[in-house]
């Protein structure tokens, strides 16, 4: 298996089919494999992506390192496969902390080559948003460089701010989840739009009930009181204020699975 540093190595030097040896449009999968000299084991980069471990994902764009591999996926539209490349750098003088400013190699732009964009490409031009960066791929773990001063001053990891929005549970702290979507965990801004408008329909109540308190609360301190919406169920109130309580609680245990 070649280094991070062969491995960059490989891909200035492998730019077209001729000189990757196949045609890499549509094998990002086997694209990054090949440049890390890993033998075939998954199908899809999507596949690779759910098996990795978690103790070698990276949700900290600040933390991404050259020679991981990112995983780039929209669960929502019609390719299953999701989309798998190695990162290079980053834009000299960028903003470590923004996806904007992370190089990496990609295939399927330009057809029949290797070509450099930014990480944001995918979700501007894909509909794909970053999943996460790896240093695990089919079963082999992955050297990447040491951290600088600037990711060692980096915040905590994605993972450790969602297990403090768990321990909100019941009075469900949404500041945290915005946190987490504006910086390591990106993938949850679509649970927390739904979020959002599930309490945008809940009824605009003009006396004061329990979903007024609820949507009121929420609006001030972006915090879910659901017992509030809960007992208004359990006290009768309308089809429509269940179903975007149930609403609530599908985008919450999408969250934290």
């Amino acid at each position: 298996m070649r280094n991070w540093k062969e491995t960059l190595q490989w891909l200035r030097t492998h730019k077209t089919t001729a000189q990757i040896g196949f045609n890499p449009d549509g094998m990002c999968l086997k694209v990054s494999r090949t440049a890390r000299e890993i033998g075939s084991m998954y199908l899809t980069a999507k596949q690779a992506q759910d098996a990795t471990p978690r103790e070698h994902r990276v949700y900290n764009v600040a933390e991404l390192r050259r020679g991981m591999v990112l995983y780039f996926d929209d669960p929502h539209d019609s390719n299953a496969s999701g989309h798998i490349v190695t990162m290079i750098g980053r834009v000299k003088g960028g903003d470590v902390g923004e996806l904007h400013d992370v190089l990496v190699k990609t295939n399927s732009v330009v057809s029949g080559q290797l070509v450099i964009v930014r990480g944001d490409y995918f979700r501007q031009h894909w509909g794909d948003s970053f999943q996460f960066g790896a240093t695990w791929l089919n079963g082999q773990v992955l050297d990447v460089p040491g951290k600088t001063a600037k990711q060692k001053k980096a915040g905590p990891t994605g993972e450790a701010r969602l297990q403090n929005f768990k321990e909100t549970r019941g009075e469900w702290d949404i500041k945290i989840l915005d946190r987490l979507v504006e910086g390591p965990l990106p993938r949850l801004r679509d649970l927390r739009h739904k979020i959002d408008v599930a309490v945008k329909n809940l009824p605009d109540d003009a006396k004061d009930t329990k979903v007024k308190q609820f949507k009121e609360h929420y609006v001030k301190h972006r915090v879910l009181k659901m017992a509030l919406l809960n007992e208004s169920v359990k006290n009768g109130r309308n089809q429509r204020v269940k179903r975007q309580r149930d609403h609530i609680n599908a985008a919450l245990k999408s969250i934290l699975r």
